[in-house]
């Protein structure tokens, strides 16, 4: 209110004199004691200082109310804050109290258990263990491993597979206990994380070990065996018997440094730093050479499919090369020696597409998706009988993924067709 208004007020009232005093306060707005008198006479000093003095508790009590609702307002903040935090983890987080009863459970726990938190509040934990033994293989061997987490006797961590869904899910539980800052337990906490991801990773750190074993032990093998025969003192070997076995050699360092260089492309593309060339090129000389460095090559079985009139366009010759070559050998490894292998090339002004088609087994189709993942091999008669790291497909879609295309597989009860489009710009010749 304005001097007017409390002057005006006064009057109204018949107050004769007043008092203010200003209470020195920090936390609020300014503020003032007022003391009305309907006489018109003045204060003593004695009652200015007992009027001082209570304004200075006033002041304290005003104080002290305001930190006190700052403080609280501040606490309710924190913990919307943390609330928010918890609800947004990935992981499952519960919290049971001192009598097994289930405290508090965020929305990660429905995705990971199946249990929402409107069903588990104040239920005994068991309800927690039960969902997650319903979803596991081994139920015994996941029980007896909480039990022990639960005694403090064994490790405070269980990893198991949870069943029921396309594709197995990982997770790992872990358990912890919640104590009061005089130590005193006042209950557990449960955590569960979703590991597939990392499980993934170890299964294919398993699988290029083994695999990238195997594929340099043969040539290893091979080299080896050759370059002690050549060195041994005991054998003199003619000129035609040394250029067969150096001829071997050489392949087989050759198949060496390609299983090298496809680790090195396949680093490269998940760590997002293939980088690609462009330059005009002629897609049929392209698709010609593919075939000449094919292992094994296609031979009389190629059969091109090609327009007459396709243009120069600008993309990266080496690896649309690699691409071409690496298709056009799962083609020639997987087939019939007698049966075809067709080249097919379209431009729509816009995009080149190139597809490969042979008449091998065939994929099954709950497999087609997977193809194109490192280390990958299907798994049939005709794979078994073949050599190869799993690599081939997976550095083929990285290839066309950096030129901005796309690769893709259809699979019939007999024979596969890969392709792959990938926007090219067309090479105009200028005349002077």
């Amino acid at each position: 209110p304005t001097y007017a208004h409390n002057r005006q007020r006064s009057r109204l009232a018949g107050y004769r004199a007043i008092l203010a005093i200003r209470l020195p306060v920090q936390h609020v707005r300014p503020s003032a004691l007022l003391v009305y008198r309907s006489d018109p006479d003045t204060f003593t000093e004695r009652e200015i200082r007992l009027l001082t003095n209570f304004a200075n508790y006033a002041t304290m009590a005003i104080e002290n109310a305001a930190l006190f609702d700052r403080s609280d307002t501040h606490l309710q903040e924190q913990t919307q804050r943390l609330e928010a935090l918890i609800q947004s983890m990935r992981d499952g987080v519960v919290l049971e109290n001192s009598a097994g009863k289930i405290l508090y459970a965020n929305r990660s726990v429905q995705d990971l258990t199946g249990l929402d938190y409107e069903t588990i509040h104040n239920k005994p934990i068991t309800a927690l263990v039960e969902a997650i033994l319903s979803r596991t293989k081994d139920r015994d061997s996941i029980q007896r491993q909480i039990d022990e987490a639960l005694s403090g006797q064994g490790i405070r961590r269980v990893e198991y597979a949870q069943i029921g869904e396309e594709k197995p899910r990982y997770l790992r539980l872990s358990l912890f206990s919640v104590s009061d800052k005089e130590e005193t337990l006042i209950g557990r906490g449960w955590i569960i994380q979703d590991i597939t991801q990392r499980y993934e990773l170890d299964r294919m750190k398993s699988n290029l070990v083994a695999t990238v074993s195997h594929e340099l032990r043969t040539p290893l093998a091979s080299i080896k065996g050759y370059t002690t025969t050549l060195l041994a003192d005991d054998v003199e070997w003619d000129t035609q018997s040394q250029r067969e076995f150096l001829t071997t050699i050489l392949q087989e360092t050759d198949r060496l440094s390609s299983l090298v260089q496809d680790l090195l492309d396949m680093s490269r593309i998940e760590a997002g730093n293939l980088k690609i060339s462009p330059i005009s090129s002629d897609v049929p000389k392209l698709i010609e050479q593919a075939a000449l460095h094919a292992t094994p090559p296609p031979g009389n079985r190629l059969a091109l499919n090609l327009p007459h009139d396709l243009p120069p366009m600008f993309l990266d010759p080496q690896r649309v090369e690699a691409v071409l070559r690496n298709l056009i050998e799962n083609a020639a490894k997987y087939c019939p020696d007698d049966a075809p292998i067709t080249v097919s090339a379209t431009y729509d002004n816009e995009n080149l597409v190139i597809s490969v088609e042979d008449q091998g087994p065939g994929i099954p189709t709950e497999m087609t998706s997977q193809v194109f993942e490192s280390f990958y091999r299907v798994d049939n008669g005709m794979t078994r009988k073949t050599t190869g790291a799993g690599l081939g497909l997976a550095i083929a879609r990285g290839f066309v993924q950096a030129h901005g295309g796309e690769i893709w597989l259809e699979s019939r009860s007999k024979g596969t067709c890969v392709t792959f489009s990938i926007p090219v710009a067309v090479t105009v010749e200028v005349s002077e």
